[in-house]
């Protein structure tokens, strides 16, 4: 059998272009039905639908997330907390959106025990990138950036960003997600109210039934076992790059620490202690210049377990009397301005 190149270039490009249309179609389903009820799209809508209202911003990880009620506050406030977010994420999306700010006044900036541990960079790893370049957070010079820090991965998952069926995380939801609409069923299950996240019943875990193992095994998954008081160079690095943001825009920043159980700070304390954190980074002449105050209410709540979803998440409970507290505060800080 005589072998005829053409008919094999022809096969690999009628294949290549299959593989692309299939790809496509995967994105514009994903762009379409989707994305736009992810926590990640709904956040960032709401968000840029009263943005130019703004006058108190909270931004941090998923403790913030869950933690605070912008319609508590005696101020226009949102919630811009990202769940898994590092630095790293927050300062992209501050960056992008800080010159569209008019009102905004005050930064509230979730700051937590693991917030500089090396583990937190898996947040890279993850996937979670990919929202960042989807959402066109990532110029050129944070490319180079990032790609110093993490190498190929972050070109990886700039790739993904192009479609879910090219990261294996992505692909997973993205399959559930086909299920729930060909069977017709709900997309989005998470209620939110100005980017905070109202966890649903079901999902609180009453009083004495939050297990201590649930504490340990998140705190093993938030620190390095082995590096004991771990501040990682790049997101102190990521840390003060918003610092200085705020500070060239006027902007005051206020560091916060969420109530957390006292099973999590039972094992966290073994990896990162207060002391360590606030010698490192609160008292840090290269930081202090630029925080202009400081939350400590990591233990408020640590013998009320009714309070929480989890070891280290509020439930709305929790949250409804934590931000009318922190709406207080505010009020304070507010006065001073």
């Amino acid at each position: 059998m005589k072998f005829d190149l053409k008919i094999v270039i022809k096969g690999i490009l009628i294949a290549l272009c299959v593989f692309i249309a299939i790809l496509l179609t995967a994105r514009w389903i994903d762009q379409i039905y989707f994305r736009p009820e992810s926590v990640f799209a709904r956040t960032v809508k709401g968000f840029e639908e009263q943005k130019d209202q703004i006058q108190v911003l909270f931004m941090g990880q998923s403790d913030m997330k869950y933690a605070i009620i912008p319609k508590v506050m005696p101020y226009k406030s949102y919630n811009f907390a990202e769940v898994a977010e590092t630095y790293i994420g927050t300062y992209l999306r501050l960056k992008h959106h800080i010159d569209q700010l008019p009102r905004l006044k005050i930064l509230v900036l979730g700051f937590s025990l693991p917030n500089f541990s090396s583990n937190r960079l898996n947040w890279v790893e993850r996937g979670h990138l990919s929202n960042y370049f989807t959402f066109q957070y990532i110029n050129g010079q944070d490319f180079k950036e990032l790609y110093r820090m993490k190498g190929f991965i972050v070109v990886r998952q700039k790739i993904s960003s192009f479609s879910p069926l090219l990261d294996r995380r992505q692909f997973k939801t993205f399959r559930k997600n086909i299920k729930k609409l060909i069977r017709n069923k709900p997309i989005r299950k998470t209620v939110m109210e100005d980017g905070y996240i109202r966890a649903p019943e079901y999902h609180t875990v009453p009083g004495n039934d939050l297990v201590e193992r649930h504490a340990e095994q998140r705190v093993h998954s938030h620190f390095d076992k082995n590096n004991k008081d771990d501040f990682d160079k790049d997101l102190l690095s990521y840390f003060e790059k918003i610092l200085i943001l705020c500070h060239q825009r006027g902007i005051k920043v206020v560091t916060l620490m969420i109530p957390t159980t006292g099973y999590y700070l039972k094992y966290a304390e073994k990896y990162m202690t207060k002391a360590a954190l606030y010698e490192k980074v609160l008292t840090n002449p290269k930081f202090s210049p630029y925080i202009y105050g400081h939350l400590d209410y990591l233990d408020l709540y640590a013998k009320d377990q009714a309070f929480f979803i989890d070891a280290d998440h509020l439930n709305h409970k929790g949250a409804t009397a934590f931000s009318e507290r922190i709406a207080s505060e505010l009020s304070k800080i507010m006065g001073q301005l």
